[in-house]
């Protein structure tokens, strides 16, 4: 299988598990200066009408940087077992990193080929003892762009609080099962949530390339309005509703999602809400919440 990026996008913008304590420093080297939490809201359609279940799951946001002015994101973001139907367990992080000219992405997310409501059934109800996680580590420097993919063999089925160890493996001891470098046209940036974070904080770019995985995508920006929210009681203005959409450079392929941020002050560029339908019998809406113990 190969490691898609439609399936990456899937995982982390829908929501496939929360960032525990410590992770940040064995994945990234440059420091979080700012996080966020967020609930989850899963919705299944089997036949016409959709079925929703809310705090089924969870996701954390970091924001890093330094005082050198590197700068990066990470992203965990996933099911609880304890809380999903039927034990669901689907998480994946990612982490991406900026200095100066030199990026570097790590990310490891849990198999999937579900294509239906009874393949998730049918995979739910098997067994082996092991479950296989696919991970990518890629580095972009000097015009050039290297992707190592490796699948880790985990024993048990891992949640998003063992992602610490799934770590240490991919670090230690797994080889790449593929690799693949890549000439990087000027203006590209070094991964999707790189590109992400750039069309937010400049309303007047309407798109940007970007590669992962050694191939090319554009996030388009679709369409942006004014909004305002409440959740949890409390009332969020001065937002934005920003419609974007990936496109696979060669096969053309797009996969559309929805994200509500602040314009101003401590939520300026923070997701509020975030709405992913990656299937069409499935969609998941992320909600900003202010308690991170929930989690």
């Amino acid at each position: 299988m190969t490691f898609k990026h439609s399936t990456l996008i899937s995982a982390l913008l829908v929501g496939f598990a929360l960032l525990p304590a410590g992770a940040s420093a064995e994945a990234a080297g440059i420091p979080v200066v700012a996080e966020r939490y967020y609930r989850m809201l899963a919705k299944v359609r089997p036949l016409l009408f959709w079925i929703s279940r809310d705090n089924v799951g969870g996701a954390r946001i970091g924001w890093l940087g330094d005082q050198s002015g590197s700068k990066g994101f990470e992203l965990l973001i996933g099911s609880d077992p304890a809380r999903a139907p039927r034990r669901i367990n689907r998480w994946g992080y990612i982490a991406e990193e900026l200095r100066g000219s030199t990026a570097s992405t790590l990310g490891v997310m849990k198999q999937s080929n579900e294509e239906s409501i009874e393949d998730a059934k049918a995979a739910l109800n098997k067994n082996t003892g092991t479950h296989a996680f696919k991970a990518i580590r890629a580095t972009t420097a000097n015009g050039q762009a290297r992707a190592d993919v490796l699948t880790l063999q985990a024993a048990g089925d891992p949640t998003y609080r063992d992602v610490g160890s799934l770590l240490m493996l991919m670090n230690g001891s797994a080889s790449p099962t593929s690799t693949k470098t890549v000439n990087v046209p000027a203006g590209t940036r070094p991964g999707f949530l790189l590109a992400l974070a750039d069309l937010m904080s400049n309303p007047t770019l309407k798109s940007v390339g970007y590669v992962y995985n050694g191939k090319f995508h554009t996030l388009h920006v679709k369409g942006i309005d004014p909004a305002s929210m409440r959740l949890s009681g409390r009332d969020y203005t001065k937002l934005v509703r920003a419609r974007f959409e990936t496109e696979n450079q060669a096969t053309h392929e797009r996969t559309p999602f929805e994200i509500t941020y602040g314009t101003t002050g401590d939520l300026k560029e923070v997701p509020v809400h975030v709405m992913f339908q990656p299937k069409w019998w499935f969609q998941v809406e992320l909600f900003l919440e202010d308690d991170a113990t929930k989690f």
